[in-house]
Order: structure tokens, then sequence, then C-alpha cells
């Protein structure tokens, strides 16, 4: 998916516009850090992946980021969680 490019703070902007470019990782990561509500045009978007840390069943966060994905319009083919820190996710648009 082509979109507006960002960093962590701000929109890139280069020679003087607006950077577009490849965007897919850089909507998954605004998915999994969005809680519900932060999105006013929609409000029932976002994985919230901080709450889940304490969480004792890993499946949970599994199904959570598949579901939010998928409504967003990614194909999920694989979430591989092995250890606390290494999240992978294989997803793109269709």
């Amino acid at each position: 998916m082509i979109d507006y490019l960002q960093d962590d703070d701000d929109l890139l902007i280069s020679n003087g516009d607006f950077s577009t470019g490849e965007c897919t990782i850089q909507h998954q990561k605004d998915l999994l850090c969005a809680e519900k509500g932060d999105y006013k045009l929609n409000p029932t978007i976002g994985v919230a992946a901080l709450t889940y840390v304490d969480d004792e069943d890993p499946q949970n966060l599994r199904r959570a980021i598949a579901v939010e994905f998928t409504r967003d319009g990614m194909q999920v083919n694989k979430i591989d969680w092995r250890s606390n820190t290494n999240l992978t996710i294989d997803a793109f648009y269709k």
C-alpha cells in the first residue's frame, strides 16, 4: 500500500513535499499500538498490544492482531511469537 510516510514523530518531507511510499509496516505498527478510540473516524480499530503484556495466553494477542489486520484489509499468513520480545508478522494488503 502506498501512503504518506512518517518517522516516529512526524510526516516525512522530501524536496518540500510530503514523502509517499510503501507503508504496510507503518500501518501494522500503528494498528498494533492503537487502542480502541484512538482514531476518531474509526473508533473500534486497534490491537492495543501493550494490554497483552501480562496475558497468560499468547493466543489472545495473535487473535487480536489477526482480527484487526483483516478488518484493515490485510491477508494474514502467519503470526509468530516465540518469546516475549520477538513478534513476527507475515501480513500484506490484498
